[in-house]
């Protein structure tokens, strides 16, 4: 009798899934489009979200331009949370008493260190069109909105 026997290789991860890439963008989210460094989880997601389709990133970037939030709704990524984790255990980031996510003084370093803003330069200048311009007040009344259509 014949013997059949299957091994596992091993696969690659994709970059959104890295832990290391997720946190770098996250850095440079926090860096480039949040007043004082910090952001709640639902912006984060927010730009997260709009990051993986340029389509979307327009739909941000026009948003910033009229300055009411054009997005009605938008995805909550699994791996964003455990990048955040990471980022804290890290020392990158750190949570402020209302829930907010905020730049370190170890992630400011890091950021100029690894050269984090040309490693992402394409993104960079995306996410510099937008600036500061995408405001917490504004993603909480797109997140009022969903509780009131429920």
């Amino acid at each position: 009798m014949s013997r059949l026997s299957f091994y596992r290789k091993k696969s690659a991860v994709i970059p959104e899934l890295r832990p290391m890439y997720k946190i770098g963008k996250l850095l440079l989210i926090l860096k480039l489009c949040c007043i004082g460094g910090k952001a709640s989880l639902l912006k984060l997601h927010l730009f997260n979200w709009a990051m993986l389709d340029s389509q979307r990133l327009q739909a941000l970037q026009l948003s910033a331009e009229k300055k009411e939030l054009l997005v009605g709704v938008w995805g909550i990524d699994p791996s964003l949370n455990m990048a955040l984790s990471f980022a804290i255990s890290e020392g990158l980031l750190d949570r402020t008493l209302n829930g907010a996510y905020q730049l370190t003084a170890k992630s400011e370093s890091f950021i100029l260190g690894v050269e984090l803003l040309d490693q992402f330069d394409t993104e960079t200048k995306q996410l510099n069109v937008i600036a500061k311009k995408i405001t917490e007040t504004m993603v909480s009344q797109a997140a009022k909105r969903w509780a009131d259509e429920v």
